[in-house]
């Protein structure tokens, strides 16, 4: 009788721990880009911390039709007179919810998480907003993006001006974003570099 008790309990307890292992497989795993920034100059970051906040945003696929996403904009496209580049044109995917990274005296690695729905991501990017610049095109000094080096540091933009007469000069020229897909339940590692001193390039050049 005894013995049979005990058999009887060890099958209850098998039962139940192929069940949970049963649910627990079924559950849904987080569709999510992840990894870790590192990040240049960081030493600058401390003067700049009570002025606005660094962010990790994703944008959207690219398209010119409506806007969106991070991508090649042809002259003429945004006005007759726009000389074209390529930056974003619409807003990070996870703008309503941005990853914020804080500030940590001596710290140059920073590590995010983004939860994504599937599909095609046209930028990776980290930035600095800062707080008192009104004009929305000027407010993210692009730190980093991914562009599918992690050994060296991209802004992701090419900036080009008229400078009278029709003549355009290129004033940033830089690799653009790298374009990535991600399947549903798939956890994708990016891991690439940003430099905190580009503010210092930023700022003063965008009015």
């Amino acid at each position: 009788m005894t013995k049979k008790f005990f058999f009887g309990l060890a099958a209850l307890a098998l039962t139940a721990a192929i069940t949970l292992n049963s649910c627990k497989d079924d559950e849904p795993k987080t569709t999510k880009v992840y990894g870790t920034i590192k990040l240049e100059n960081a030493d600058q970051w401390a003067t700049w911390q009570d002025s606005g906040e660094m962010q990790v945003t994703v944008f959207p696929a690219f398209s010119l039709d409506p806007l969106a996403g991070w991508g090649e904009i042809p002259a003429g496209t945004l006005s007759s007179t726009h000389p074209g580049g390529t930056f974003a044109v619409g807003a990070p995917y996870n703008s309503q919810n941005p990853v914020i990274l804080e500030y940590k005296a001596g710290q140059t690695e920073y590590e995010y998480e983004i939860e994504l729905e599937p599909g095609t991501y046209s930028a990776l990017a980290v930035g600095f907003r800062k707080d008192d610049v009104v004009n929305p095109s000027c407010k993210t000094a692009t730190l980093g993006v991914h562009h599918g080096n992690g050994n060296e540091v991209s802004y992701g933009v090419v900036i080009k001006v008229d400078v009278g007469g029709g003549n355009i000069v290129t004033v940033l020229d830089y690799p653009a974003p790298t374009t990535f897909t991600i399947q549903a339940e798939e956890q994708k590692e990016i891991n690439f570099k940003a430099d905190f001193s580009f503010v210092n390039v930023w700022y003063p050049s965008c009015q």
